[in-house]
């Protein structure tokens, strides 16, 4: 019976004080410190599990009983993104290794899959959708941390405020607030060296992940080194020739007689004479005019060498061979067709007629085919790889150690210091929960009689004149008037954090349309259609010739692969770098829901990060899953548009027959193979616009509104502390109760509004036109 006797009191107190409180505008009236004289004398019982536990059975809960609490602790929800991080680096490592051991590398390049092309795409599409998943899933789990470590604890606070001389000078004009509850680089001029050291590990160990990781696997594709023989009926029967004839034949004509065209280092001689030899032999097969246009019309089809007849009347030279042109794949945007495709224009072209074509001429005298004999595309091994690179993928598996190792000792560190931590004010303040809690406790006398104080009561002005300097904080402490004001979610962000995030953001879309608008002219000088269907034909993800990315790097490896790799993963740094703004606005907004909805009569307990009874716990900061996984699906979708946008690309180089010296038929032609960057415009179309949605997204979000009951606060420690005054009754154990935001009492017709345990229906509402500290 014994156990029951303080509620019994408690009760009773309230009945008799009913009145008292519905009289609370009385000048010196204190209506609840009977009842929380009594509430708290309970609370130690309550806390304990003593009383009421039959009914509700949380009040037992601690985290040797209770899941929700154990995972919940951050220190374990800690550890979880550790697990989560350490599976990622498992499944690179484990699939490098294998890579490495199973297929071997040379010359810092492996292959995992040779044959079909689209066999190949498909593996590459799957495999780069995977990678931007694991990598988003490296971001989300270091942000968790980075946030985690920015977290300031009370006494930084009190640093930052500087309450120690607020407390000593009511008039004091300095001061500086620090975000609650968000990522923060405000914060870190304020936490301890060794966490703003982790803090920093963690983030630049983030640039080079992005600045590679999309490129440790990549589609290497083949194609043809090839020579076209322009010639006479006569010259299958041995008939005499003449380069020098053949090359005064082709002069002034871009597509046969150009330096990307016949490169200077074959025996042309031997080719040609190889080709007479063999023109008429079982590896050849005849093709009429429109076969053999659309066989070397395709960049990546195999092509051998080729024999192109022309019609008798068009030719008055003696010699056989009329024109001969080597051609090399082509590392610019023309694609290697222009000797076939001008069609004896002289001029550039790199789109083809549509097929079939049914007349074609060739070169300045514009010789008339007749028919070609090539040999047969079906002897000819041409094959496209899909290749990974040994050295970036054993640096994003160090990189990724280095972050899970950084964790891990975060973890450590926080748990050694979590047991031998007894000062509340070391307590890290993570959540709005954490932070109410501690003032609660101790609260802040930077903020005294400012109990519905905004955000933008702490704000440091500059003055037009001199915009480089910031006026004194100079704080208003006199009883302000409530009215109710029901603000768009969007005044929880300040205008910096606005203009940061929309600008950057609309500077990426604003340059990459203003690229796919550079390509589209590209494309159209090749007379190519830009609307959405023609721009579908090219593929999406899909390497063409005609969308190489032209911007003078290397071509030659290694210095080609590297410089193509970090130019096709920049993207990927700058999304990495807009999804923690983004992430920092949307939790703002929802750091202010929160706040915003504690004055409803459905009490709650406090959010905390180490919840004790029954205080509510939660896995996430401020970002419940509701949001969090569509944010996170979001950005690995995005990392994924990205890759199929921008990527890079190996062309292989194969050998034609006809010169075995230096270059053998069927051989890898090293000197004229090459690393690039390719783009798909319909694919950068579809990130666009898909990212112009996400900003969209943000901006309808932030025309939501809140209750106007309380104040605007958002992570402001300052203005979180203004709402933290409890009368002394709660002072003590309040936190550890459900708690609601009101006015919890009036004197010389000033009401205070603050947080408090007091029932429901003993909590009055401020009321407009009254005056509230």
């Amino acid at each position: 019976m014994t156990e029951t006797t303080p509620v019994q009191t408690r009760i009773s107190e309230e009945g008799s004080q009913s009145e008292n409180r519905s009289a609370a505008s009385t000048d010196t009236t204190d209506p609840m410190s009977s009842q929380q004289k009594c509430g708290i004398s309970v609370l130690v019982d309550l806390q304990r599990g003593v009383v009421f536990s039959q009914w509700f059975p949380q009040i037992e809960d601690d985290e040797n009983n209770s899941k929700r609490i154990y995972f919940s602790r951050r220190s374990r929800a800690l550890l979880l993104q550790i697990l989560f991080i350490g599976l990622i680096l498992t499944t690179n490592l484990g699939l490098t290794i294998y890579a490495i051991v199973s297929y071997g590398s040379q010359n810092g390049v492996g292959t995992i899959y040779e044959g079909d092309c689209n066999k190949v795409k498909t593996l590459d599409q799957w495999t780069h959708l995977l990678i931007n998943f694991l990598g988003t899933g490296m971001l989300s789990a270091s942000n968790y941390c980075m946030q985690l470590q920015a977290a300031p604890t009370r006494a930084d606070i009190d640093r930052a405020h500087q309450a120690p001389a607020h407390e000593q000078n009511r008039a004091h004009k300095e001061g500086r607030w620090l975000d609650i509850g968000v990522p923060s680089l405000r914060n870190l001029w304020y936490i301890s060296n060794w966490r703003r050291f982790a803090w920093i590990l963690l983030a630049f160990s983030s640039v080079p992940i992005h600045l590679m990781y999309n490129s440790g696997v990549f589609q290497s594709l083949a194609s043809n080194d090839y020579t076209i023989a322009v010639v006479k009926d006569s010259f299958v029967n041995g008939s005499s020739w003449s380069l020098t004839t053949a090359e005064n034949n082709r002069r002034g004509d871009f597509g046969w007689d150009e330096y990307r065209v016949n490169p200077p280092n074959r025996n042309y001689t031997e080719i040609i004479q190889d080709m007479q030899q063999n023109v008429m032999s079982a590896g050849w097969v005849d093709m009429n005019i429109s076969a053999c246009f659309a066989l070397y019309n395709d960049y990546f089809a195999p092509q051998g060498n080729g024999v192109v007849f022309v019609k008798n009347d068009t030719v008055t030279e003696n010699d056989s061979l009329l024109m001969y042109v080597s051609i090399i794949p082509r590392s610019d945007d023309w694609a290697k067709n222009m000797w076939a495709a001008m069609n004896g224009s002289e001029s550039f072209v790199a789109r083809a007629p549509d097929l079939p074509v049914t007349k074609w001429f060739l070169g300045p005298k514009r010789y008339e085919v007749s028919h070609c004999r090539v040999q047969d595309p079906d002897t000819i091994r041409n094959q496209c790889r899909f290749e990974y690179s040994p050295p970036i993928m054993l640096t994003i598996c160090v990189l990724n150690f280095i972050k899970a190792s950084v964790m891990l000792c975060i973890w450590a560190i926080r748990k050694w210091q979590d047991a031998e931590r007894t000062d509340a004010d070391k307590a890290v303040l993570y959540t709005l929960g954490d932070a109410i809690a501690s003032f609660m406790r101790r609260p802040d006398a930077t903020t005294a009689d400012m109990g519905l104080a905004t955000k933008e009561d702490f704000i440091r002005r500059r003055p037009w004149k001199n915009h480089l300097i910031k006026l004194p904080l100079t704080l208003n402490r006199e009883p302000r008037d409530w009215k109710e004001q029901r603000n768009f979610w969007f005044k929880a962000a300040s205008i910096r954090r606005w203009f940061v995030l929309l600008f950057l953001c609309c500077l990426t879309i604003l340059i990459a349309a203003i690229l796919l608008g550079m390509s589209f002219v590209s494309l159209r000088n090749r007379k190519f259609s830009t609307s959405i269907p023609a721009l579908s034909q090219l593929g999406f993800g899909n390497l063409t010739p005609y969308t190489y990315l032209v911007v003078g790097l290397p071509r030659e490896d290694p210095e080609g692969l590297i410089s193509n790799v970090l130019l096709a993963n920049l993207p990927q740094l700058i999304l990495s770098i807009l999804y923690i703004f983004y992430n920092a606005m949307l939790s703002t907004f929802l750091v202010q829901r929160e706040f915003s909805r504690m004055y409803l009569k459905q009490r709650k307990p406090l959010r905390v990060s180490e919840p004790i009874g029954i205080q509510r716990s939660s896995y996430f900061i401020s970002l419940p899953l509701r949001y969090g996984i569509p944010l996170y699906t979001t950005s690995g979708l995005m990392h994924w548009l990205i890759s199929q946008s921008l990527f890079l690309a190996r062309i292989t180089a194969i050998c034609a027959d006809g010169d075995p010296e230096s270059c053998p038929g069927g051989q890898v032609d090293l000197d004229n193979s090459f690393s690039t960057c390719g783009y798909s415009p319909i694919a950068v179309f579809i990130t666009l616009l898909v990212g112009a949605f996400i900003v969209l997204a943000i901006v309808v979000i932030g025309l939501r509104k809140y209750d106007g009951t309380m104040s605007m606060v958002s992570t402001n420690s300052m203005a979180i502390s203004a709402a933290c005054h409890v009368l002394q009754e709660d002072r003590e154990d309040g936190y550890l109760l459900p708690v609601q935001w009101g006015v919890v009492e009036i004197k010389d017709g000033v009401g205070k509004c603050t947080f408090t345990t007091a029932p429901s229906d003993k909590i009055k509402m401020p009321e407009a036109g009254l005056k509230y500290k």
